[in-house]
């Protein structure tokens, strides 16, 4: 009987606990210009200061500020786009240590 049960329970569950909305949510195209924008101005910023935020100019360095909300996201910002560091792959640093934020390090 509990068997009985069980089989009608779980295709009932199963049907009831979908995963979701197949909606697509479409973001409002101005957003998505703006955002655009500001991501082609801060990747030229990169180009122009070959990756180092404190090669910046003062200027520079208001604009891209400006851009991020503050200096500390302008940073990671500006780690983030440099290939093949820690920082966007995971992995062991520069240094030899573990990057306490790599896949490698959260198995542990």
């Amino acid at each position: 009987m509990a068997a009985l049960a069980a089989m009608l329970c779980i295709p009932s569950v199963l049907v009831l606990c979908g995963c979701g909305s197949n909606d697509i949510i479409k973001e409002d195209p101005k957003v998505a210009a703006a955002r655009m924008a500001s991501a082609q101005s801060l990747r030229s910023y990169f180009d122009k200061s070959n990756g180092s935020f404190d090669s910046l100019s003062g200027a520079d360095k208001s604009a891209v500020i400006a851009i991020c909300g503050s200096e500390a996201n302008a940073r990671t910002a500006f780690n983030h786009m440099v290939p093949n560091s820690p920082a966007t792959s995971g992995g062991r640093a520069a240094s030899g240590q573990l990057d306490h934020n790599s896949p490698e390090s959260l198995r542990r």
